[in-house]
C-alpha cells in the first residue's frame, strides 16, 4: 500500500503542485494555502537589497502574480547586498525591474511577473496597484513608504513595511482597519538629514536577507488568511544579536487611518532631486512623467558627447559627468552629489 507521502506526491503531481511538496507538507500552509499563493497578486515596491531578496523568496514560494516596481539600474556598489544582480548586469545597464523579471521567471515559470520601470508616485500608484491583494515594501525611500501607507489604508489593502541600515532592520505588517498603520507609529517623516543612511552607516548583507525573510513569511500568512500574522514592530540587530517586537496600537488621532487624510497620496508632485546613497550620483525626478523619444535625444546629444542607447535608457558623457535618462524623463547624473550642478546639467541638455 502506498504511503501517505506517496499518495500526496501523486495527487500534487496531477495538479502541477509537486514542486511545492515541502511547503505543502508544512501543516499550517497545506495544499489549500499553496493554492491561495498560486492565485494571489502581489505588488513589490523596490528591487534593491530588500526587494531582490524578497522577490527571490516569494517567487520560489509559488506566488501567482508579482508586479515589481523599480526605477533604478544596478551599480557596482549594489552587488554585495542586492542578490539578483551580477557583474554582467552592471555592464548591460538594463533597469533592475527588467533584470529581475528575466531571472525570476527562470526560477519559477509558473509565476507571472510584471516589471514596471518607474518611480512610484501619487499619479501612477493606482494604475500600477490595481487588483493587488498585498503590497510589500522593498524600498529605501521614506516618502514612498508614506505613500504606500496612504494608498493601502485608503483602499483597505494589507501591506508590509521593512527597512534596513547597518546590521539592523525592522518590519511591521499593516492590516487596515485592524492594526496600527505606519502613521500610527511614525506620524510624520523626520526632517531631511536626521535619519542615518547607508552612506553614513553602511549595510551588511545578512540584514536585508533576514528582514526580507520576515516580510515574506508575513506575506504568506496574510495571503492564506492565517491568524498568526505578527502585527507589532519587529526590530533586529544582527551585530548585537538582539531581536524584539514592540506592541503597536492604533492611534485614534492618526491622520491616515483615523482621520482619513491621505496627504502623501494627494500631494501635488513637484520637481525633485536627491543624492543617491553611496553612488556619487543625483537622481532628478520631474514633476510630470513624459514619454521621451530617447532615439531622437541620442541623435541630438551625440553631437557633443559619447552616447549609448540600449533600448531601455540612454547614457551620455557630458561635462565630465554621466547622464542616464529614462523614457519617463527621470535621470541619474553620476559623478557628483551636488544637486544644483546636477539640475543645471539636466535642464541644459533635456530642455525641461
Amino acid at each position: 500500500m502506498p504511503s501517505r507521502q506517496e499518495c500526496l506526491r501523486h495527487e500534487l503531481k496531477m495538479e502541477n503542485l509537486e514542486r511545492y511538496i515541502r511547503q505543502i507538507t508544512f501543516e499550517e500552509l497545506g495544499k489549500q494555502g499553496q493554492e491561495k499563493l498560486l492565485s494571489s497578486k502581489v505588488l513589490l515596491v523596490g528591487a534593491g537589497a530588500l526587494g531582490s531578496a524578497i522577490a527571490m523568496s516569494i517567487v520560489r514560494s509559488g506566488i501567482g502574480n508579482l508586479i515589481i516596481v523599480d526605477q533604478d539600474i544596478p551599480e557596482p556598489v549594489n552587488l554585495h547586498r542586492q542578490f539578483l544582480y551580477d557583474e554582467d548586469d552592471i555592464k548591460e545597464k538594463i533597469p533592475k525591474a527588467i533584470i529581475a523579471s528575466r531571472k525570476l521567471s527562470k526560477m519559477n515559470s509558473q509565476c507571472k511577473i510584471q516589471p514596471v520601470v518607474a518611480e512610484l508616485r501619487p499619479e501612477n500608484i493606482e494604475k500600477i496597484a490595481t487588483g493587488v491583494e498585498l503590497i510589500i515594501d522593498g524600498t529605501d525611500n521614506l516618502q514612498t513608504r508614506y505613500l504606500l501607507n496612504d494608498f493601502a489604508v485608503k483602499n483597505n489593502i494589507p501591506w508590509i513595511y521593512g527597512a534596513v541600515i547597518g546590521a539592523s532592520g525592522m518590519m511591521m505588517s499593516i492590516i487596515p482597519g485592524k492594526t496600527a498603520c505606519l502613521r500610527c507609529v511614525f506620524p510624520d517623516p523626520p526632517p531631511a538629514g536626521q535619519l542615518p543612511s547607508c552612506e553614513t552607516e553602511g549595510v551588511l548583507n545578512p540584514a536585508p536577507m533576514l528582514i526580507a525573510s520576515l516580510e515574506v513569511i508575513e506575506a504568506m500568512k496574510i495571503i492564506i488568511g492565517s491568524d498568526k500574522v505578527q502585527t507589532g514592530l519587529t526590530n533586529i540587530d544582527l551585530w548585537q544579536h538582539t531581536f524584539s517586537t514592540l506592541e503597536t496600537k492604533r492611534n485614534p488621532h492618526c491622520p491616515a487611518c483615523a482621520q482619513k487624510k491621505y496627504e502623501f497620496l494627494e500631494q501635488r508632485k513637484t520637481d525633485f532631486s536627491t543624492s543617491l546613497c553611496g553612488r556619487n550620483a543625483v537622481q532628478i525626478s520631474p514633476a510630470q512623467n513624459a514619454n521621451l523619444d530617447l532615439q531622437a535625444l541620442k541623435q541630438r546629444l551625440e553631437k557633443i558627447g559619447k552616447v549609448i542607447f540600449n533600448g531601455y535608457l540612454l547614457e551620455a558623457e557630458l561635462e565630465n559627468l554621466k547622464l542616464i535618462v529614462f523614457p519617463d524623463a527621470r535621470a541619474i547624473i553620476q559623478g557628483t552629489t551636488d544637486e544644483t550642478r546636477a539640475r543645471s546639467l539636466y535642464n541644459r541638455y533635456l530642455g525641461r
